[in-house]
């Protein structure tokens, strides 16, 4: 064989050894990149989730209690009007900046199920800033309420790669004995 043959065959061995190397090294590297910007935003997915969730059940808490003040069924201790009022502003205020992480971050599916849970808590405020509402209709705003937080949950898990599934419902009553045990906010109501 001739000798120029021979060495361009080398020479070409060596470069598609080379571009060999540098293509799967490459390869390597751009999937540990995203890998690495994928659990970074996870991260900062599950902060945005969390702390607007905080925010959103600190109003909803305040929210209870007025309601207590108010008459409304709830096992939660009433709080002075004027006290809870400017802690309802106060929640409400912080429950704004914390949804700017949720727009920014979350998935399509999780900021949907965040306005919902956002509307349901708002609608179950109704009664806590003063306007008047039945109590059958307080009870079934209270249970949409919960319904949509589960909602919301269920949707962040999944965007977070948690294994999903439908939430086990809570231990914790929520309202006094007899008011919403049937189901019928009716009925229920009827009971206290």
């Amino acid at each position: 064989m001739n000798s120029v043959v021979q060495q361009l065959l080398t020479l070409s061995a060596v470069v598609l050894g080379a571009g060999s190397t540098f293509a799967a090294t490459t390869l390597t590297e751009r999937a540990k990149w995203r890998r690495s910007q994928d659990t970074r935003w996870d991260d900062k997915r599950l902060t945005a989730y969390s702390e607007y969730a905080n925010a959103l059940k600190q109003y909803v808490q305040i929210s209870y209690r007025l309601a207590a003040a108010r008459g409304y069924p709830a096992v939660a201790l009433p709080i002075d009007i004027e006290v809870g009022l400017l802690a309802l502003a106060e929640a409400e205020a912080e429950k704004t900046i914390k949804w700017e992480g949720v727009l920014l971050l979350g998935s399509p599916e999780a900021v949907a199920a965040a306005r919902a849970w956002n509307r349901a808590a708002w609608e179950l405020g109704w009664a806590a800033r003063g306007h008047v509402i039945e109590p059958a209709e307080y009870v079934r705003r209270y249970s949409e309420m919960g319904r949509r937080r589960n909602e919301f949950y269920e949707c962040a898990r999944a965007d977070l790669g948690v294994r999903s599934g439908e939430l086990p419902p809570g231990d914790r009553p929520w309202l006094p004995p007899g008011v919403g045990e049937s189901g019928d906010p009716e009925t229920d109501i009827g009971a206290v």
